[in-house]
């Protein structure tokens, strides 16, 4: 009789543990959003400027972190490739809100815009040379 109850608590034991795992684990991905806005808050408050990055990346998009880098101090951070799941998605874009607007905020002008702008018209000009060279 005394194996069958520890054999019932070491069940217990598992059923529970299991049920907390998942859980954890739904709570975890329902709170992306909010987890993401309070992160980006958190860093800006310490002026630590980022943006996360996910999908298919352009092809100017080494250029676009670098001046983003090297003129305001902002990090670049992909967070997935082309799969994203949606919790990722809704961290990045809920941490990209926060942060986009207060290093704007803080520089006075859409600096992810104009570093964005000026990282595609530099490739697409060595595209051009690239090409006049081979005429």
């Amino acid at each position: 009789m005394r194996n069958f109850f520890s054999r019932h608590k070491t069940l217990a034991g598992v059923t529970t543990a299991f049920c907390c795992l998942i859980l954890c684990s739904w709570l975890w991905s329902a709170t992306a959003s909010l987890r993401g806005e309070i992160d980006a808050q958190r860093d800006t408050e310490q002026n630590h400027y980022e943006v996360l990055g996910y999908g298919l990346p352009s092809p100017w998009r080494h250029e676009y972190i670098r001046l983003l880098k090297e003129r305001y101090g902002i990090h670049f951070r992909a967070v997935a490739l082309c799969i994203v799941s949606e919790d990722v998605r809704a961290y990045a874009d809920n941490y990209n809100k926060v942060s986009v607007a207060a290093a704007n905020r803080r520089f006075s002008h859409d600096v992810f815009k104009e570093c964005a702008e000026e990282a595609e018209r530099g490739w697409k000009a060595k595209l051009e040379s690239r090409a006049s060279t081979h005429e």
